[in-house]
């Protein structure tokens, strides 16, 4: 009987460790990025591009005006307070697109809160 119980003690710490381990690794990796940075290299030109012209409180209706100038799509989005556009740049060292999905998130006030960079298929350009 004590064979057991000492048993059952161990699996029980065993158990704590490894949710504990889990619980830190998934806390790190968590904090390793800003909102709105990526890890995908072709899609750093273009996180540069909106941290440079849309800094966090940018009003919507600028970020809307810098995506219309620009040509690129924006599409209905289900969540109010945001706008989704579809981001297509070409990489100057390899000369291949990239086409990225954004998703701009805005307060209460109208201000850019983050945005979400995710990687899209490279549609072909609609004429």
């Amino acid at each position: 009987m004590v064979f057991l119980f000492r048993l059952a003690q161990k699996r029980t710490a065993s158990l704590r460790t490894i949710y504990f381990l889990l619980g830190a690794l998934t806390l790190l990796s968590g904090c390793k990025q800003k909102p709105g940075e990526v890890d995908d290299p072709q899609l750093k030109p273009i996180q540069e591009i909106l941290q440079t012209n849309l800094p966090i409180g940018t009003p919507d209706s600028t970020v809307s005006h810098f995506l219309a100038v620009r040509g690129y799509p924006t599409e209905t989005s289900q969540k109010p307070g945001t706008i989704v556009a579809t981001i297509r740049h070409i990489d100057r060292q390899t000369m291949k697109p990239v086409t990225a999905r954004v998703t701009f998130y805005f307060d209460a006030n109208g201000k850019l809160n983050t945005y979400e960079i995710v990687r899209t298929f490279n549609a072909p350009i609609p004429h």
